[in-house]
C-alpha cells in the first residue's frame, strides 16, 4: 500500500480494522517446539520497557534501523547455549499470517544485545536473488533469513488508519546451531515450525513494540 494515495489507504485501514491479533501464529505460539508460556529470556529495548512505542527512525518513515534490544539468562543456563535465533512478527497485519520482519540467526552465545550496526550487511545480495544458496553475513557476526520485504529489516509501517500494530521481538535461546542443519539456505519461518525440535529449544522470551499511523498525523 506504499504507493497508494493517504486518502485510499485510510478507507482500506478502517475497512480491514476486524482484521487483526492472530497472535496464536506467531512463532512462539505455532510452534510445538516451544513451551506455551515466555521461560526464562529477559528481553529488554532501548525504547522502553515492553508496551512502548516504536520511533519513527526505527521505520522506513526514518532510518530504518533496527532497536537496540538486549537479553539475559538466569546464571547458569548460559553454558548451556549454543546459538540464538530473533523473529520480529506483527500479528495485526490485515493478511492471514503474521507479517515477518526480521528472522536472525546463529547468533553467538556469548553476544546478549544486538544494536544497529550489527545489522551493516557483510555480503550484498542483488534484490530478489535471496534463497539462491548464499546466506548474507551481518556485521554483528550472525545470518538473516527471509522477511516479507526480502531485506535485513523491514520496519513498522502499519496501514494507515487500521489503528496500533504490536510488534513481537522474540528471542528463543537454542542447545543446538541451526546453521548446519539449513545446509546453506537462507533461514524462514516455515522452517523453523517444520524443523525446530523440542529439545532443540532452551529458552524464550519477547519485548513487544507497538506502533500506529493516524491520517493526518
Amino acid at each position: 500500500m506504499d504507493h497508494l494515495p493517504s486518502s485510499i489507504e485510510a478507507i482500506l485501514g478502517r475497512c480491514l480494522a476486524h482484521r487483526r491479533g492472530r497472535d496464536s501464529l506467531l512463532l512462539t505460539r505455532a510452534s510445538q517446539s516451544v513451551s506455551r508460556q515466555p521461560s526464562i529470556v529477559l528481553v529488554t529495548s532501548s525504547l522502553g520497557p515492553s508496551g512502548s512505542s516504536i520511533s519513527p527512525e526505527h521505520t522506513p518513515l526514518g532510518e530504518n534501523t533496527f532497536p537496540t534490544i538486549s537479553w539475559k539468562l538466569p546464571h547458569g543456563l548460559e553454558a548451556m547455549v549454543s546459538s540464538y535465533v530473533i523473529i520480529i512478527e506483527d500479528p495485526d497485519a490485515p493478511g492471514p499470517q503474521p507479517v515477518v520482519l526480521g528472522l536472525y540467526y546463529g547468533i553467538s552465545p556469548h553476544k546478549t544485545k544486538l544494536v544497529a550496526k550489527d545489522f551493516r550487511p557483510l555480503v550484498r545480495i542483488p534484490q530478489g536473488q535471496r534463497g539462491c544458496g548464499e546466506t548474507p553475513h551481518l556485521a554483528g557476526g550472525f545470518r538473516y533469513g527471509i522477511n516479507w520485504g526480502q531485506n535485513i529489516w523491514s520496519g513498522p509501517r502499519p496501514i494507515l488508519a487500521h489503528g496500533e500494530h504490536r510488534y513481537f521481538f522474540q528471542v528463543i535461546a537454542l542447545k543446538a546451531d541451526l546453521v548446519t542443519r539449513l545446509r546453506n539456505k537462507p533461514l524462514t519461518k516455515d522452517w523453523l515450525l517444520r524443523e525446530l525440535k523440542p529439545n532443540d529449544v532452551l529458552a524464550w522470551g519477547e519485548w513487544i513494540g507497538t506502533c500506529e499511523r493516524r491520517h493526518g498525523s
